[in-house]
């Protein structure tokens, strides 16, 4: 696929998670020193992409809904529902690189050229709207930005009124790794893959605002974009709105349609 825009490619980069022990992978991209992990590469990897932990992240008090948390009981070697068994492990780990493999068929579905416009439509339609060179110049900086995936037809939109602004919002992307349990988002054949999934060199390109409101602004970009270009797990803006809209039984989950029939209309 052609490179877009002008992304020029990091220089001193390598493709390919080197094997064991070796030297890590290292680049400037973005204008910002970038370095693989002790589990991760620079680019994702399915190799990497479901390492088992048997920690649980999502855990609730029984008190909070006690036939659902009993229901589970087989899924967990404790009873606080800390620690998941070996069979659970195995089956999430199944489950989550078949979601693997079904998003990358997908993305291969995606027409370049139609996702290029929807970004530069996007990007046009929001008032000082620029595109980043230097991640540096958006240290301490908040905003809303939008991280383009060229190479999977992808995209992600976000906000952030963190002390280290824009800078430090992608760079946390880029470093952490979704956690092992939370993988699949709905079921096999619908869960998007987690931004946070993505390594740093999956970014070609990155737009962002200065904003008054950004959370006002997420949703709206959210919307102006094609449901099939967004990584985007969940409804944007403010989480507290989303958690109370959940609450009360609104589906607030962004889905693919990732069956190989009618992926590509989804």
């Amino acid at each position: 696929m052609p490179l877009m825009h002008g992304f020029v490619p990091p220089e001193n980069k390598s493709h390919k998670r080197l094997p064991g022990r070796e030297r890590a992978q290292t680049a400037v991209h973005f204008g910002v020193n970038v370095r693989s992990g002790p589990k991760h590469g620079l680019n994702i990897d399915r190799d990497s992409y479901a390492l088992i932990s048997k920690r649980a992240t999502l855990n609730f008090p029984r008190e909070f809904n006690p036939a659902l948390f009993d229901s589970l009981d087989d899924d967990y070697e404790d009873e606080d529902h800390r620690v998941h068994t070996d069979e659970w492990c195995a089956s999430q780990r199944a489950g989550a690189l078949e979601n693997f493999d079904l998003n990358m068929a997908f993305f291969k579905t995606l027409d370049p050229k139609q996702f290029d416009r929807a970004i530069d439509s996007a990007v046009a339609a929001q008032r000082g709207m620029v595109e980043l060179t230097d991640l540096n110049d958006w240290e301490g900086i908040p905003g809303l930005y939008v991280m383009v995936l060229d190479n999977h037809r992808q995209a992600y939109v976000g906000v952030t009124e963190s002390v280290g602004g824009v800078k430090g919002r992608i760079r946390q992307h880029w470093s952490s790794s979704k956690s092992f349990d939370t993988l699949l988002w709905g079921r096999v054949n619908e869960s998007i893959i987690a931004i946070d999934s993505f390594r740093a060199l999956d970014t070609t390109r990155i737009f962002a605002a200065k904003v008054r409101n950004p959370l006002g602004l997420e949703n709206r970009v959210i919307a102006s974009l094609p449901r099939q270009f967004l990584l985007n797990r969940i409804m944007g803006g403010d989480a507290r709105i989303a958690a109370m809209a959940a609450s009360v039984g609104l589906d607030i989950v962004r889905k693919h349609d990732l069956s190989p029939r009618q992926g590509a209309n989804c």
